[in-house]
C-alpha cells in the first residue's frame, strides 16, 4: 500500500474514534527517498614535482555500491583500485612529473575544475577541486665559520643523510704571490696549509620519491684586477690582490675549497671523486669536481628518496694571513638527477659562507694599561703592545696612523724600537713564539713638527692592513683604533702674573680647543674681560665686557661656552657663543641699576669673518633686587640657547619672597629679536632659601630643566633638615610656582663647593670631615653613610634628579692627617676629575712640603671594580697629583677632548694654566 492511500483512509476515519484510526495506521507502510551520493573531503591544493600526492576521499549516500571517476584531471593523477577501508570512499594518488607518462616539468601549473564523480547507477555526486603543481624547492643553510675551529652541526629536523664527522683536519696546497716593501710582486710561493671541515645544509622542502642530485659551486666577488683607486700601477700588485674592494671577499681555492687537494679522497667505481671520513669510508652522497684553476670547488650532493636534509662538506683553509671577515657564495647550479627546483620558482639557490679570521690579536696600551695618552711635541714615551691567541713562530704587527688621525707617521711622529741598546725607527713589531708583549715608543720630533691649526693633532694608532694584507705571519687588530695619543704643543704653563693686571676667575674650553678665561683687569679699572687662547698658548683675542673708562671693584666673573646647531637659510650651522656674568653696584651706561650689587650678563657670538675669527657682543642685561646679588654660575642651553644665571641674593626678586638671610636665585634669560637685533628678555626668576644664609655652588643647563645646587644650614624651601650644613638642589622650568627642593646629606656637615650634571646624575663636590659610602637596605633603597675622619677631606656624591643617592667617594690624604679643600670638577673619559689644595701630603709619596698649601688633582674612576670571578678587570684610571712648587691651589678644571685636563691654578698672587695627561702626567712642568 502506498503512503497516499493511507492518507486517504486516515482522512475518512477522522471522526470514527481513536481505536479505528490506530488500526488503519498499523496497516500502512512509510518509505523514504534514498540520499544523494555525497563526497567528503578537501584535497590539498598544492602538489610538488617528484613528491607523492595522496588523498583518501570519503563518501556516503546512494542505494548501492558507489563507483568513482575523475574528470578533467591532470595525467599524473588517478584513482587507485583501493577503497577507503574506514568508510565508503576512494584513494586518489599520483606523483607529478612521474606518473601518467613521466612528463617531468610539463606537469607544472594549475589545473582547475577537476571533478571527482561518484554514482550508484542512478544518482550521482561530484566534488570539484583545483591542484597546482609546484617545484619541490631546494634550499641552503649556512653560517659563519672560524678558521681552525670545528663547527657544530645543528640537529637535523627531518630524514637526513649521514651527518659528516668534521673533526679530521685536511690539507690544501696552492700558490701565493709574495711582495716587496712597496707591494710589488717579487715572486710566487707554494704553500701547504691545514684545513678544517665545515658543512652547509642542503634541504628539500618535501621528501622526493626519486633520488635528487644537485650540483653546487663555490664562487666569490674577488677580482685580482680590482685595484685601489689611488693605485696608478697595474695588476698583479698587493694593492690589487688585496685592495679595499677585495678585503671582504674570500679567494675561492685559497681561503675556502670544496675538498682540499691533500685531504683524504678516492675515486670510486663510478669514477667520482669522493671525500673519505676518519674511518676510511667515502661519503657516498658527495662528489667533487675541479674548477678551471684545478681546485676542487664544485661538486654534486645527492639526496636519496625520502631524504629531505643533506650536507655539503667544505674546507676552510687555516692560513697565517691577518684578514677581515670574508665571504664566499655557495650556489646550487643545476639539478642533475631527479625532480626538484632551485628555490620555489627554480630561479636559483645561493647562500653566503662567512669566514672569520683566527690570527692572533694585537692590542696597544699605555704602560699603565690605558687606551689613550697625551705626549708633548718634542718628547717621547714608551707604550706596550699585547698579543693574544694561538700562534706558531714569530708574529708581526705593522703600525700606522688611522685615516681619522690628524697626525701622520713619519711626518708628525715616528715609531721606534730598541735594537742593540739603541732606539731605531721601526713600525713593525715582532713577537717571539713565547712572547705576549713588546714595548715600543712614539717620538714627536720638534724640528719637523708643524701644525697650523688651532686644535692639537692626535694619533689614532692602527695596524697597517694595506701592508699586512697577503703577507704571512701578521696579527690582526683588536679594534679599529688601538691607541689614541694627543700631541700637545703647550709645554710650559700660561702664566698670568699679578703685575700684568689681568686676574682670571673662571675658565671654559670652546670650539677648536679655544681656552676662555674670564676675569678682571686691575690695570684697567678692574674691567671685566675675556681672554681667548689657542691650544699653543697664543692669545687670540681679548674681549672687553664692561665699557672702557668704567672703574669697578674687583669681581669674580663666571663664564659658560656653547656650540649650538641653529638653522640659517634652511641650513643647519654651528653657532659658537659664550656668556660672561659678574656682580657690580657701579653705574654702567646702557643699564639700569636695581640697587646694591646687581648681576650683569653679556652674551658674545663668534664671527668667523672678523679678524680671522673673533667673538663680538650680542647683548648685555642687568638685573637685580634692592639687596646684593652675587653671581656664582652662568650657562647657555645648547638646544634652545637660553641663558641661566645662578647666584645668591640678600634682597627679594620681583614676584618672589625672601626666606631670610641670603637666598639662592635661578634666572632664565631668553634672546628675542627687536627687529633684526637680538635683545635679552628675562623669562623668569626663582628665589629659594632658608632662614639663614644659603650658599650656591653652581647650576646646570644640561638637565631636563635648569638646576641649581649648593649647601645651607637650615631648611631650604621647606625641605627637611638632615644635619648641620646640608647639600640641596632643585630644578625649575617656569611651569610650576614652587620647585621641589631636595635637601640631602648626613647628620654631619656637607659643604658643597662645586658640581656638574652628567649622565642623568648630579655630581656634588665638597668638603667635610666625613668618609662617605652608599649602603643598600631593604627594597634596594640606597642611603648615604658617613663615618668621622680625623681631618677635613673632599667628597664627591652622585644624586639622581629625584634625590636618590647612587655613588659616594671620599677624597682624602693617605694618612688622614692633612686638610683638603676642593673647588673644581670636570668629567673626563667617563670619570670625574677634582681639583683643590692640601696643607699636607695628599698623594702619600715623598714630597717636599714647606708648610704651604699645595694644589692637588684627583681622577676618580667611575668604572665599577671587577667582580671576583676570573674575568679580566676593566682598566680603572685612578690617580692623584700634588703640585710641589710654591703655594698653589687648583681652582677650575676643564676637559679638552678627553685628551687633556686643563687647570686654572692660583700660584700666590699669580695665575697660571697647566695641563695634565689622561693618566696624570703634568704636561706643563713648573720651574
Amino acid at each position: 500500500m502506498r503512503a497516499d492511500s493511507c492518507s486517504r483512509i486516515a482522512s475518512g476515519l477522522r471522526f470514527a474514534g481513536l481505536i479505528l484510526l490506530l488500526t488503519a495506521l498499523v496497516g500502512c507502510k512509510t518509505e523514504k527517498d534514498p540520499d544523494q551520493p555525497t563526497i567528503l573531503g578537501a584535497p590539498p591544493s598544492n602538489a610538488y614535482l617528484g613528491v607523492e600526492y595522496y588523498y583518501n576521499w570519503g563518501a556516503y549516500g546512494g542505494e548501492g555500491i558507489l563507483d568513482y571517476s575523475l574528470t578533467n584531471a591532470p595525467s599524473w593523477l588517478a584513482l587507485e583500485d583501493i577503497s577507503n577501508k574506514a568508510r565508503q570512499g576512494v584513494i586518489m594518488y599520483g606523483v607529478p612529473g612521474l606518473t601518467g607518462g613521466s612528463r617531468g616539468e610539463a606537469d607544472l601549473g594549475k589545473t582547475e575544475d577537476i571533478n571527482l564523480v561518484t554514482t550508484d547507477g542512478s544518482l550521482a555526486g561530484t566534488a570539484p577541486f583545483d591542484i597546482e603543481v609546484r617545484y619541490n624547492p631546494l634550499a641552503l643553510e649556512a653560517g659563519s665559520f672560524i678558521e681552525g675551529e670545528v663547527p657544530e652541526i645543528a640537529a637535523p629536523r627531518g630524514d637526513h643523510c649521514a651527518v659528516p664527522d668534521l673533526s679530521e683536519p685536511g690539507e690544501h696546497t696552492f700558490t701565493i704571490n709574495t711582495y716587496d716593501e712597496s707591494g710589488a710582486v717579487d715572486g710566487e710561493k707554494e704553500v701547504t696549509l691545514p684545513t678544517r671541515q665545515v658543512a652547509v645544509k642542503a634541504s628539500l622542502d618535501k621528501p622526493s620519491v626519486t633520488r635528487v642530485g644537485v650540483a653546487f659551486e663555490l664562487s666569490s666577488r674577488y677580482d685580482p684586477s680590482r685595484c685601489d683607486p689611488s693605485f696608478t700601477g697595474t695588476a698583479p700588485h698587493q694593492r690589487c690582490d688585496f685592495s679595499a674592494a677585495n678585503a671582504s671577499d674570500a679567494i675561492v681555492g685559497k681561503d675556502i675549497v670544496g675538498l682540499g687537494s691533500d685531504t683524504p679522497q678516492l675515486i670510486d667505481e663510478e669514477g667520482k671523486l669522493r671525500p673519505i671520513d676518519k674511518d676510511g669510508v667515502p661519503l657516498k652522497y658527495l662528489s667533487y669536481e675541479a674548477d678551471d684553476n684545478g681546485y676542487l670547488t664544485r661538486g654534486v650532493v645527492t639526496l636519496e628518496p625520502g631524504i629531505t636534509e643533506c650536507y655539503i662538506r667544505l674546507e676552510v683553509v687555516e692560513d697565517s694571513f691577518a684578514e677581515l671577515s670574508e665571504s664566499a657564495q655557495l650556489t646550487l647550479t643545476e639539478v642533475r638527477s631527479g625532480l626538484a627546483g632551485l628555490g620555489p620558482n627554480n630561479g636559483g639557490v645561493q647562500t653566503t659562507v662567512t669566514i672569520d679570521d683566527n690570527e692572533p690579536v694585537v692590542s696597544l696600551e699605555t704602560l699603565q694599561g690605558g687606551p689613550r695618552d697625551t705626549l708633548n711635541v718634542g718628547d717621547f714615551r714608551e707604550y706596550r703592545a699585547r698579543l693574544t691567541g694561538e700562534r706558531d713562530g714569530i708574529v708581526q704587527a705593522r703600525l700606522i696612523h688611522s685615516e681619522s688621525s690628524t697626525a701622520r707617521l713619519d711626518s708628525e711622529f715616528v715609531i721606534e724600537q730598541q735594537e742593540n741598546g739603541l732606539w731605531v725607527e721601526n713600525p713593525t713589531l715582532s713577537f717571539a713564539a713565547d712572547q705576549d708583549a713588546v714595548t715600543f715608543r712614539v717620538r714627536v720630533p720638534v724640528d719637523s713638527y708643524t701644525n697650523p691649526d688651532l686644535a692639537d693633532r692626535f694619533i689614532e694608532m692602527a695596524l697597517n692592513e694595506a701592508y699586512q694584507a697577503g703577507r704571512e705571519g701578521f696579527a690582526r687588530p683588536a679594534s679599529e683604533d688601538l691607541l689614541r695619543i694627543s700631541l700637545n704643543e703647550l709645554t710650559t704653563p700660561i702664566v698670568l702674573p699679578a703685575s700684568g693686571g689681568f686676574v682670571p676667575t673662571d675658565m671654559a674650553l670652546g670650539h677648536n680647543g679655544r681656552l676662555f678665561l674670564a676675569g678682571y683687569d686691575s690695570a684697567d679699572g678692574n674691567r671685566v674681560k675675556v681672554r681667548v687662547f689657542d691650544q699653543k698658548g697664543n692669545l687670540l683675542q681679548e674681549a672687553g665686557v664692561t665699557p672702557e673708562g668704567v672703574s669697578l671693584a674687583p669681581s669674580s666673573p663666571v663664564i659658560g661656552v656653547v656650540n649650538r646647531k641653529v638653522t640659517e637659510n634652511n641650513t643647519k650651522v654651528d653657532r659658537y657663543e659664550f656668556v660672561v656674568a659678574y656682580s657690580s653696584d657701579v653705574e654702567i651706561a646702557g643699564t639700569t641699576a636695581a640697587g646694591g650689587e646687581d648681576v650683569l650678563a653679556s652674551v658674545f657670538g663668534f664671527d668667523g669673518d672678523l679678524n680671522g675669527g673673533e667673538y663680538v657682543p650680542y647683548w648685555t642685561l642687568r638685573s637685580g633686587t634692592s639687596g646684593n646679588e652675587r653671581i656664582r654660575d652662568a650657562g647657555i642651553n645648547p638646544d634652545s640657547g637660553y641663558v641661566i644665571l645662578a647666584g645668591e641674593t640678600s634682597g627679594t626678586w620681583p614676584g618672589q619672597s625672601s626666606d631670610g638671610g641670603v637666598d639662592s636665585f635661578l634666572q632664565r634669560i631668553d634672546t628675542v629679536l627687536d627687529g633684526e637685533t637680538p635683545v635679552p628678555e628675562v623669562a623668569w626668576t626663582r628665589q629659594v632659601g632658608s632662614a639663614g644664609d644659603d650658599a650656591v655652588a653652581g647650576s646646570s643647563v644640561l638637565s631636563v630643566s635648569p638646576m641649581l645646587f649648593g649647601s645651607a644650614a637650615g631648611s631650604v624651601g621647606g625641605a627637611e633638615v638632615i644635619g648641620g650644613e646640608d647639600a640641596y638642589f632643585y630644578s625649575y622650568s617656569g611651569a610650576s610656582t614652587t620647585p621641589t627642593v631636595y635637601q640631602v646629606g648626613t647628620a654631619g656637615d656637607e659643604k658643597v663647593t662645586g658640581g656638574l650634571f652628567s649622565g642623568n646624575n648630579l655630581w656634588l663636590l665638597g668638603e667635610s670631615d666625613g668618609e662617605y659610602s652608599v649602603a643598600t637596605g631593604e627594597d634596594d633603597v640606597q642611603t648615604l653613610v658617613r663615618e668621622s675622619l680625623s681631618s677635613q677631606a673632599g667628597f664627591l656624591l652622585s644624586y639622581a634628579a629625584t634625590g636618590g643617592i647612587s655613588r659616594a667617594f671620599t677624597l682624602n690624604d693617605t694618612e688622614d692627617a692633612s686638610s683638603e679643600s676642593f673647588h673644581g670638577l670636570t668629567g673626563f673619559g667617563g670619570d670625574m676629575v677634582a681639583g683643590g689644595e692640601t696643607d699636607g701630603n695628599f698623594t702619600g709619596e715623598a714630597i717636599t712640603s714647606s708648610g704651604q698649601t699645595q694644589g692637588i688633582v684627583s681622577r676618580i674612576s667611575l668604572v665599577e671594580p671587577a667582580a671576583t670571578d676570573d674575568s679580566e678587570p676593566a682598566f680603572r684610571n685612578e690617580w692623584v697629583y700634588q703640585l710641589t712648587t710654591g703655594e698653589t691651589s687648583v681652582r677650575r678644571l676643564a676637559n679638552y677632548r678627553d685628551d687633556e685636563i686643563t687647570a686654572l691654578v692660583h700660584s700666590g698672587e699669580d695665575r697660571m694654566i697647566i695641563l695634565f695627561s689622561p693618566e696624570g702626567q703634568l704636561l706643563t712642568p713648573l720651574e
